[in-house]
């Protein structure tokens, strides 16, 4: 029973570890969205960050409090900076397109083969 426990235990704290960083990087990646739906001056651009920001901020644990968030903002906002923000949003804004990309596909596979329509007769321009 002993080793249940500490196995059980074990496997926790690996899952809090990872969805801890999972959370970090969700964190980053509002931030980024955030500044470059803000200040971008290119339409795609903004309209990616945007999505972006929408993919990440329901990412966020239901059961983060205000006080978490905060201070998993905070400590990723020391982690951007000018230098490194545009790679950064790139690998955000990599990770929503392969999202996109896996729907598009399951849904392409959802979809009913399209049956072969039968041709229309062409209408008669002398009306015969």
């Amino acid at each position: 029973m002993k080793i249940i426990s500490l196995t059980l235990a074990a496997a926790l704290l690996a899952s809090g570890t990872a969805a801890a960083a999972q959370s970090a990087s969700d964190a980053r990646c509002i931030l980024l969205a955030n500044a470059f739906a803000g200040q971008s001056k290119e339409a795609n651009q903004q309209k990616m960050a945007e999505d972006s920001l929408y993919f990440y901020l329901g990412r966020i644990s239901v059961q983060a409090t205000a006080t978490q968030l905060k201070a998993l903002l905070d400590a990723q906002a020391k982690t951007i900076n000018n230098d490194n923000a545009g790679a950064l949003m790139g690998e955000c804004a990599k990770a929503v397109q392969a999202k996109v990309q896996l729907m598009e596909t399951i849904a392409a596979q959802s979809r009913p083969p399209q049956q072969q329509q039968p041709a229309k007769p062409k209408p008669n321009p002398q009306g015969r």
